[in-house]
């Protein structure tokens, strides 16, 4: 299993000139799918943080969207890519020490207004990680 990069967090914030919102947790969550999917897990859960970061933007704009007649199967496609990602985090956490499991909970998985807040600003950070990640593949490719 290839693991995740430990630098990587740093090179994507240095390439794009950020800082990411929730970079604490995403070392956290790194740290996780060390333990359980390596860098393929890893990847793909980036890949739907991104896709669902489009879909928000999407439905936010969608009144100023001449092409979107209809929001409801963007609406779906959140429900569906939501449950993917917190499923995600779920399995991700099961290696994780108890107090590290508690947080990803309190901080991504319930239902509250808060961990909702929290997801979208995790999805921000997963949009520019992915970019990154492409990039890297590409300028990389052994």
């Amino acid at each position: 299993m290839v693991k995740v990069p430990e630098d990587l967090l740093d090179n994507a914030e240095d390439y794009f000139k950020i800082t990411l919102n929730k970079k604490s947790d995403l070392i956290l969550i790194i740290n996780g799918f060390n333990l359980h999917d390596g860098l393929l897990g890893f990847e793909d859960f980036c890949f739907t943080g991104k896709y669902l970061f489009g879909l928000f933007r999407v439905l936010n704009d969608s009144s100023n969207i001449p092409e979107v007649k209809n929001v409801d199967p963007i609406k779906k496609d959140i429900t569906d890519s939501v449950e993917k990602i917190t499923t995600q985090l779920k399995n991700m956490s099961y290696d994780l020490d108890e107090a590290q499991k508690k947080r990803i909970e309190k901080e991504y998985l319930e239902l509250s207004q808060n961990s909702l807040k929290n997801l979208l600003a995790l999805f921000e950070d997963l949009n520019d990680i992915k970019k990154y990640l492409n990039f890297f593949k590409r300028n990389n490719p052994n």
